[in-house]
Order: C-alpha cells, then sequence, then structure tokens
C-alpha cells in the first residue's frame, strides 16, 4: 500500500498483512522533473520505481538508498516491474511502451503499436532497440517513421536498414533476458539513398482502365551524389519490381555501372483491377531507397481464370542403384493427384497441369528446364527434352505454380542440394570419398540454382514442397539473425515473392519413409491425413484448409507420427541419409523428424484455399 504525505514530497510504504508503516521514502521534486507521475513496486517488495518529466528512479525500499536513476524524457502513465523482477516496462502517453532492465537501468526497447492505423486494419507494431535493431509487422516496417541513433534529422522507414538492423524474434530474445546487439552503429553506414522514379513509356497513369495486357514500364535511378563526407556518390544496386507486392524482375548488382543515372525497362503483364507497382533500390552500404510506386487499374477485358501447374518430382531410381528408393515416386504421384482433385472441387482453374518428372526423367537438366519454362524462358533445349515440357507455356499472374519433390537431398556448408536421378557417382553409397562428393554436388541443384530458376516466376501463387533429407537447409540464412530485405537464398526469393515453402526436415536431419504408409512421413501428412480426411482443417475449422494451416498441420503432424513409431520400433527405412558420416550426425543432433515452413508472417487479401469437403 502507498500513499503521499499531505505536506511533503515522500511516500509513506506500510505492510499491508499488518497495517505497520516500513518506511517514508522522499520523492523528488524540482522544476525540471516535477512531481512524480507513477510509482511501481517490484512484486518481492524489494525496489521501489518513481517516474518523473525527465527521468525514473529506482529506490530500495528497506533503505530508502536511490540504486539509480533512468534517463527518459516524456510523462509515463504507468510502471510495472515484470513478475520475476528483471524488467521494468513504462507505458507513455502515445501508448508506447519501453522496457529497461530493472537491475541496472539500461533501456533495453521501444515497442510501438498502432492498432488499426494503417488501411487493412490490423495490430501493426515495431520494436526497437537502442542501436537501431527492429522487429514488427511488415506494413509498420516502411510505414512508421523513426529517429535513428540519436540524430534528429535521421529519421527514415525502419526497412531503410533492414538488411543489418531486422531481427526476426527480437522481443522474444530481449524479454528471454538476451541482449541482441546490431552488428554496428546506423551512424557508420552511408545513409545517402538512391532515389528511384516509376513510370510507364507512355505515361499511362491516371489515364483511366488500362486495356492492354502487357504495359512498358521505366525505371528511372539516380545515386545519391557526393557531398562534403562523401566523395562518391552514393551508388545504387539490387533494383527490384514489384506488382501487388510480389517481385516482377530483379536487377541484381551495379545497375549504374559508374554513371551517376541510369533508365531501366522491361514489359511486364498486368491484370484486370488494381495494379499496384513498386520499385526500390539499396545503395553500396545496402541502404534502402524510399519506395517509387505507381498505381494502374486493368480493364475488365483482362480478366481470366488461371491455370495451376503442378510440378511434381519423385525419384525412386537413380543411376547408381544403391541410391534407390521405394517410395518417392509414390509421394510424388499421390500429392499432385489429390491437390488436383482438390482444386478440381473448387473450380477455380481454368485447368490443372500436371507436369511429372520420375526416375530417369527426374534430372537435373529437366527439372531446371521445366523451371525456367515456367518462368518464360526461351532458351533452347537440349536434345533429349520430353515433349511436355517443350509444350510448357510461361506462368501468368492469375496462375499458382505448385513445386513438389521427393528424393534424395543433401546439405553441405551453407548450401542446400537437391539429388536428381542423375548424380554421376557410381561408387559406393557407403564410403562417399571428397572426390565423389564434389561430383555428386555438381550434378545436383543447389538452393542457389533453384533460386535462379524460379527468380522469373511471375505466378499469383507459389508453393514448394520439399520432401528430401537436410531440406530444412535451403530457408537456412548465412547469418542467423538477418533478416530476408536484400540477404541471399531462397527464403529471400520467397519472401519477395510470397512464396510458401515447405521442408521436410530441418538442415541436418533425415526425411524418413514408411513401409506401414508406402509414403514419406511429410507427404502422408499433407495427403493422406490433411486432405483426405481433411484433418488440416483447424484453424479455424470452416470447411475450408487454407495453405497455412495446411503445412502447419503438416510441421505438427510429423513428428507426432515418428515419436509413435519409434515406440514401437518397427519398419523405420531410413534410406534416405546420405552423404553424412557418423561425426556429422552426432554434432548436428539429428532427433525427431520436424518439417520447416517458410511464408510471409502478413495474411493474404485473398488466402489460397488447397481443399474443402
Amino acid at each position: 500500500m502507498t500513499g503521499f504525505e499531505k505536506k511533503g514530497p515522500s511516500l509513506l510504504i506500510f505492510d499491508t498483512a499488518t497495517g505497520r508503516r516500513v518506511n517514508i521514502l522522499p520523492i523528488n521534486e524540482n522544476e525540471q522533473s516535477g512531481a512524480a507521475t507513477t510509482l511501481a513496486i517490484s512484486a518481492d517488495g524489494r525496489v521501489l520505481a518513481a517516474a518523473y518529466a525527465t527521468k525514473i528512479e529506482i529506490i530500495e525500499i528497506a533503505t530508502a538508498r536511490a540504486l539509480h536513476t533512468i534517463a527518459h524524457a516524456g510523462r509515463l502513465t504507468s510502471l510495472t516491474f515484470s513478475p520475476e523482477g528483471s524488467f521494468l516496462v513504462g507505458l507513455g502517453e502515445n501508448n508506447d511502451k519501453y522496457i529497461w532492465d530493472a537491475s541496472s537501468g539500461e533501456k533495453l526497447a521501444t515497442l510501438v503499436n498502432l492498432s488499426g492505423t494503417f488501411s487493412g486494419g490490423g495490430d501493426d507494431w515495431l520494436v526497437v532497440t537502442p542501436d537501431g535493431l527492429f522487429d514488427g509487422s511488415p506494413p509498420a516496417w516502411n510505414q512508421i517513421l523513426w529517429q535513428f541513433g540519436g540524430n534528429t534529422f535521421d529519421v527514415n522507414p525502419a526497412e531503410t536498414f533492414f538488411n543489418e538492423f531486422y531481427y526476426p524474434g527480437l522481443l522474444a530474445e530481449i524479454m528471454a533476458g538476451r541482449k541482441p546487439r546490431a552488428p554496428r552503429t546506423i551512424a557508420q553506414l552511408d545513409r545517402r539513398q538512391p532515389e528511384i522514379k516509376l513510370t510507364t513509356l507512355k505515361d499511362q497513369s491516371g489515364a483511366g482502365h488500362i486495356a492492354e495486357r502487357n504495359l512498358a514500364v521505366k525505371i528511372e535511378v539516380n545515386e545519391s551524389p557526393a557531398d562534403k563526407d562523401q566523395a562518391t556518390g552514393s551508388g545504387a544496386r539490387d533494383v527490384r519490381l514489384f506488382r501487388n507486392g510480389l517481385l516482377v524482375k530483379a536487377w541484381r548488382g551495379d545497375v549504374l555501372n559508374g554513371r551517376p543515372a541510369t533508365t531501366l525497362e522491361i514489359t511486364i503483364p498486368i491484370v484486370a483491377g488494381e495494379n499496384r507497382l513498386t520499385a526500390y533500390a539499396f545503395n553500396r552500404d545496402n541502404v534502402k531507397s524510399k519506395d517509387a510506386t505507381l498505381k494502374l487499374t486493368g480493364a475488365d477485358s483482362l480478366k481470366r481464370r488461371g491455370t495451376c501447374y503442378l510440378l511434381a518430382v519423385g525419384i525412386n531410381v537413380y543411376d547408381n542403384p544403391q541410391f534407390n528408393l521405394r517410395y518417392a515416386v509414390a509421394d510424388s504421384q499421390g500429392f499432385a493427384d489429390e491437390l488436383r482433385r482438390q482444386q478440381e472441387k473448387l473450380a477455380r482453374y481454368q485447368r490443372i497441369e500436371i507436369i511429372s518428372l520420375n526416375d530417369q526423367e527426374a534430372t537435373k537438366a529437366n527439372i531446371l528446364v521445366a523451371l525456367r519454362r515456367l518462368a518464360g524462358s526461351s532458351e533452347d533445349l537440349p536434345p533429349g527434352t520430353p515433349a511436355k515440357l517443350q509444350q510448357l507455356q510461361p506462368a501468368q499472374p492469375e496462375d499458382t505454380v505448385v513445386i513438389f519433390f521427393a528424393g534424395h537431398g543433401t546439405a553441405q556448408g551453407k548450401r542446400f542440394y537437391l539429388v536428381p536421378t542423375d548424380l554421376g557417382y557410381a561408387g559406393d553409397r557407403t564410403s562417399v570419398d571428397a572426390a565423389g562428393l564434389r561430383t555428386i554436388l555438381a550434378h545436383s541443384i543447389s538452393d542457389e540454382e533453384l533460386e535462379r530458376a524460379v527468380e522469373g516466376l511471375d505466378a499469383g501463387n507459389l508453393l514448394m514442397v520439399i520432401d528430401a533429407c537436410n531440406s530444412g537447409q535451403a530457408l537456412e540464412a548465412e547469418e542467423k539473425r538477418r533478416g530476408p530485405m536484400n540477404s541471399k537464398g531462397l527464403a529471400q526469393l520467397a519472401f519477395e515473392k510470397g512464396m510458401y515453402i515447405l521442408t521436410a526436415a530441418q538442415a541436418y536431419q533425415a526425411a524418413l519413409e514408411a513401409a506401414q504408409l508406402g509414403h514419406g512421413y511429410l507427404t502422408y501428412a499433407l495427403v493422406e491425413e490433411g486432405l483426405k480426411t481433411m484433418a488440416a482443417d483447424r484453424a479455424p475449422r470452416d470447411n475450408l484448409v487454407l495453405v497455412r494451416e495446411w503445412f502447419d498441420f503438416a510441421i505438427q503432424r510429423v513428428p507426432e507420427m515418428q515419436e509413435a513409431k519409434l515406440k514401437s520400433s518397427r519398419d523405420m527405412n531410413v534410406n534416405r541419409i546420405i552423404l553424412e558420416d557418423a561425426a556429422t550426425v552426432k554434432e548436428k543432433g539429428r532427433g525427431i523428424q520436424r518439417p520447416r515452413a517458410f511464408y510471409r508472417r502478413e495474411l493474404e487479401a485473398q488466402p489460397l484455399i488447397v481443399a474443402k469437403p
């Protein structure tokens, strides 16, 4: 129980059980700090926090001794200690929340919550540490302006510094007692931003409804010039163009080539209704430019029912029979057939096209040709390319592309590889030496090659399911802390294209098969349980299976199935564990197979429906 004495700035502390006064604490009051606006006592009754206009004082109750003072400008309406007393949380008048280390007074983070402020509603939030690390909801990344580095003039959207300062899970890390630090201070960055201008070649903005399917777009890129602090311009690199939030084209690397400005041109398809075009670039220090935007409306004459392309790859038979599998082809066929059946019931697409590459057809060349043809490549095809790949048409913005692979995979270093039927190695499977491994990797498809092959896919929905050992490595970043913007790898591309990826296992786990099921565990969970029995209809249970809840169901279900199987210890087939020695397995840890998913955190306006009864 607390109360102020009427005659002076002091605080009376009472024991509520006995009514005995424990202590009288002085409450400092002067012209600068004013009167205390709010108070808090720790759960153990040991310390008290008193907030003033310019500071917070932490006082030991038993001795009335000031432990430390926290500088804070602005009126706080409430203070709260965390239950264990590690953190002190203050609420400001503008609804911002501040988190301090209660024992040292160090400021740990500021949390901004703007419920329903941005278009589309929802709860948008941003958490920022004093040295610039941040996390939050995607709309907040570019719509909440933030003052970085204590510089009054350095106010930018948080995503401007995405590459080095985005820290997924930042708030959870802080509340777990860890204190993540930025790799360098923002003051060390060249913060000059390239200038981007986005127009159509015929300047059709504001021209009403556009009936042209293919539209010529122009992106003017100018670097920030040299100034008193920088002897050269800012540079401009890695330009991206988006339509309705999904990547259409990326120009990698330096686009200026020593010039102060350049113009990029491209022809892209537009869709009926809204077409929000966005372009941005990065300077030499990977500081993002402001977005250039252009809004166009496609005429109703552009409406078309899309095509659902299902590229299904399954490999039981390898050129080296020692690597043969039993159920990969069944996985591939079962996945494609059930997804087609479900999509036919939904009647969303004009047609559903299955491109099956099984066993001897599942070569590296054929798999990459299929992906590049869907991405619009007009390259000459190698001799022997199957006719079904020669006839494959590029995907369009109204289309959905689903890519499924079941077979061997391996993680080596920071890379993941799909192992095709023509693996190039004829030796013994149990004693692959360094030269043999190099041969297999050279004949395999790396995650970087996958990224390049699908980058040009201009489809409204993209799904990739990899039922292979070690497949979670495809979603690893070189630095675990690093965020998706302008970093490397398949997860980066998935973020930009709104792509869903589900892998059968973590980076160094096996993807197991079971004879009793006739499938790999992942495919069985997805198809036989998730779709055929509608078990994936969970969140919410509404007689619809959305892609997010489908993947989430598999992530939960696969470990449950394996744990039950391990208890009986019967018929566990581990043929897909390859190219690893015992030391690697022991070091990385095997454990229960746990699938891994990637999808953007924001919800889609029109979520993809996978199935209904």
